[in-house]
C-alpha cells in the first residue's frame, strides 16, 4: 500500500502542489499550495485567507494535492483556465488528469495563524492538518517539488555568477540571496539550511574578489 514516503516525501519538509477542490457550483478548482508532509499519512495545507481554495476546503473538509514538475501545470492552475487543465472526476472531488501523483486529503483539525510583519504583510494563515488517503502514482519515478531545493540551485547560480558581474549587480545578487535564504530557512530541512550556511559564506568571499 503506498504512502506519503513511497511519493519520496520526508517528514517536515514543505513541497510544492497543485491543490484541486470542489466549489460550490460543483465546478472544479486548482490552485498552486504548498504542504507539509507529517507523517506516511499524514500532511498540514496551509492556506491564506481570500482564495477560493481556502473557502472550498474551509466548507467540504476535502481536497486533493496533486504532484508535478510540470512548469505549465503550476501556470495554468493560477493564471489559466479550468479549460487549460484536464480533471478526472474523483469520489470527493477532482485530481489532475497529468499529474505524477496524486491524494486525496480529509481535514481532521485546523489552525488559525495571524501574522502582522512577514513577507506579506498582516494576513491570516489557516493550517489544515489532514488524513491521506487514495494515494495513486502515475510515474514511478515522480519527486515531488521543494522551495527549498529550488531555491538552493539559484543560490548557486547567483554564486557561480557573482565574481563576472559589475558592482550594481553584486549588490542586487545580495539581497536576492537575502530572500532565498529567508525562503529555504523556512520551508528545508537541515541539509537545505547546511548548503545555504555554505552558500552564503562563500558569496561573502566571492563578492569582495
Amino acid at each position: 500500500m503506498l504512502d506519503l514516503y513511497a511519493l519520496n516525501m520526508e517528514r517536515g519538509l514543505h513541497y510544492e502542489g497543485i491543490v484541486t477542490t470542489r466549489n460550490a457550483d460543483g465546478t472544479p478548482n486548482a490552485a498552486p499550495m504548498g504542504i507539509i508532509c507529517k507523517g506516511p499519512d499524514q500532511v498540514v495545507l496551509r492556506l491564506h485567507e481570500g482564495s477560493h481554495t481556502i473557502t472550498n476546503v474551509k466548507r467540504d473538509k476535502k481536497f486533493y494535492v496533486n504532484l508535478s514538475r510540470d512548469p505549465l501545470l503550476f501556470t495554468y492552475s493560477l493564471i489559466g483556465g479550468t479549460s487549460d487543465l484536464e480533471f478526472a472526476e474523483e469520489d470527493h472531488g477532482f485530481s489532475l488528469k497529468n499529474a505524477d501523483a496524486s491524494f486525496f486529503g480529509e481535514v481532521h483539525h485546523e489552525k488559525e495563524i495571524v501574522k502582522e510583519n512577514d513577507a506579506m504583510g498582516e494576513n491570516i494563515t489557516v493550517m489544515f492538518h489532514s488524513q491521506v488517503r487514495d494515494i495513486k502514482q502515475e510515474k514511478k519515478e515522480s519527486e515531488p517539488l521543494s522551495r527549498a531545493i529550488c531555491g538552493v540551485l539559484e543560490a548557486l547560480v547567483n554564486l557561480s555568477r557573482v565574481k563576472r558581474v559589475p558592482h550594481e549587480k553584486k549588490m542586487e545578487y545580495a539581497e536576492r540571496l537575502k530572500e532565498i535564504s529567508r525562503v529555504v530557512n523556512h520551508v528545508g530541512g537541515p541539509r537545505h539550511k547546511q548548503a545555504m550556511e555554505l552558500i552564503e559564506k562563500e558569496f561573502e568571499i566571492r563578492i569582495k574578489g
